[in-house]
């Protein structure tokens, strides 16, 4: 099993560092072309979430980690803001009608084979399997 960990401080370089250091772990485990893609684009989002939602005086950043078994990249991003209501975000099949929120979690749940938040709303987990075989879990 590989993985990957960092505690990144608050500020927007780190969502970039993140999102790099996450797209070479994904490398590592073997995505490439179009998967590697979306795995770097749904981490940017939602590394760009925790950096704009998570980030208040005095937050100590944003952690990060990856997880992969063989078959599926799991990816978890914390921050240490107040959250939101995630389940009425996931129960919205698109964006909002007037274009202006919820395209982030849009994009994710298309590229990846799961999205799930913690109850908060402050830790994101992202998963996406090595292949296209259909991934058994409920989206």
């Amino acid at each position: 099993m590989l993985t990957y960990r960092a505690r990144l401080p608050r500020g927007f370089n780190s969502v970039r560092q993140a999102r790099y250091a996450l797209r070479t772990f994904a490398e590592t485990c073997g995505f490439r072309d179009t998967p590697l893609a979306d795995v770097e684009n749904a981490a940017g989002e939602a590394l760009a979430n925790a950096a704009e939602h998570g980030d208040s005086e005095g937050s100590p950043g944003f952690d990060v980690s990856a997880m992969f078994d063989g078959d599926r990249l799991v990816i978890e991003i914390e921050d240490h803001g107040r959250g939101f209501d995630a389940s009425a975000e996931l129960a919205r099949p698109t964006p909002d009608a007037e274009g202006y929120r919820g395209f982030g979690i849009f994009l994710m749940r298309t590229l990846m084979d799961e999205v799930a938040y913690n109850e908060r709303g402050s830790r994101i987990q992202l998963t996406k399997r090595l292949d296209d075989r259909p991934f058994t879990s409920s989206r």
